[in-house]
């Protein structure tokens, strides 16, 4: 137990520093190019748990895609709080589907946001064992991690109304 009150404290000491780091870079960007880059970060985060559902699906699961992907996913799980510097919501006039929340309740936010990195450490984990009973669980609750934060802090995409 001690180890992981350790690893949980300087991961929110990392996300902490990596939040402070995200809003200085990103004041040279326009939100346009913010909320582009943004978008493109989640299609392709998008893309990594779909090539790892693809794997399962196939049957014969190649435990370097599915490690590889889920290694992308948890690598931007612990980007996704930098991605959203004031500015870059829908008061910027780009369309964007992040609510407002994120901005007025950051404490929220970053609260949410904090719970996706332990599960997709977990994916990765479990995506090197090639276990597809594993993997199968894990991606469930991983991309129930990533569902918790689309209610209170993103509009749904036209497609999932």
């Amino acid at each position: 137990m001690r180890f992981k009150g350790r690893t949980i404290a300087v991961l929110v000491a990392g996300a902490a520093l990596t939040v402070s780091g995200g809003y200085l870079a990103a004041a040279d960007q326009t939100p346009a190019e913010i909320i582009k880059a943004r978008q493109d970060h989640f299609k392709d985060m998008g893309r990594s748990m779909k090539a790892i559902v693809d794997q399962l699906k196939s049957g014969s699961i190649d435990k370097t895609v599915v490690t590889e992907a889920a290694k992308k996913v948890a690598d931007y799980s612990k980007q996704i709080p930098t991605w959203f510097p004031k500015g870059s919501g829908p008061e910027s006039g780009v369309k964007t589907l992040a609510k407002p929340e994120i901005w007025e309740k950051p404490a929220d936010f970053q609260a949410a946001a904090e719970k996706l990195p332990p599960e997709a450490d977990k994916l990765v984990e479990a995506a090197a064992t090639g276990d597809a009973a594993m993997i199968g669980a894990q991606l469930q609750a991983t991309g129930k991690t990533c569902g918790g934060c689309h209610k209170p802090f993103r509009v749904p995409p036209p497609d999932e109304h």
